[in-house]
């Protein structure tokens, strides 16, 4: 009897698993569908946009030659290497600023800020060499 509850037992798994792997296969069919159904979509809006931009990019070239109403994608160019060479002006200015400091006001944030970055070696060689042209000897600017 237990025997024939095992063989019953093993032909519902059975059913069962076959059942699910059907269903699988559906699932994949389906899935498969709507790729392709997507691919499709995908195809037609790319085309769609293919045909409409050559007809956008003259509309905005013919609007780029008209003198009495500037358009933003006229001045792009200029707006853009306006804001470039500013930038690098701005970077510069601040640099020049940092490194007038350090070497005429205070070196002590050189001192603290450098060697977290650096290793231990290289902080002791860039102190030795640098470390002359950061400390002001006024011995040799007093007069007695």
């Amino acid at each position: 009897m237990a025997i024939t509850e095992v063989w019953d037992g093993v032909a519902e798994v059975h059913m069962a698993l076959n059942n699910q792997a059907t269903g699988l296969l559906n699932l994949k069919k389906d899935i498969r569908g709507v790729l392709a159904q997507m691919e499709d979509i995908q195809l037609e809006i790319l085309g769609e946009r293919a045909q409409s931009h050559p007809q956008a990019s003259k509309e905005e070239r013919l609007a780029c030659t008209h003198k009495s109403k500037p358009q933003v994608g006229c001045l792009e160019g200029f707006k853009g290497q306006l804001r470039l060479l500013a930038l690098r002006l701005l970077l510069g200015a601040l640099l020049a600023c940092v490194t007038a400091y350090v070497y005429v006001v205070d070196p002590v944030p050189f001192e603290g800020l450098v060697p977290p970055l650096l290793s231990r070696a290289t902080v002791w060689k860039l102190r030795s060499l640098l470390g002359p042209f950061l400390r002001l000897e006024v011995d040799d600017f007093l007069p007695f």
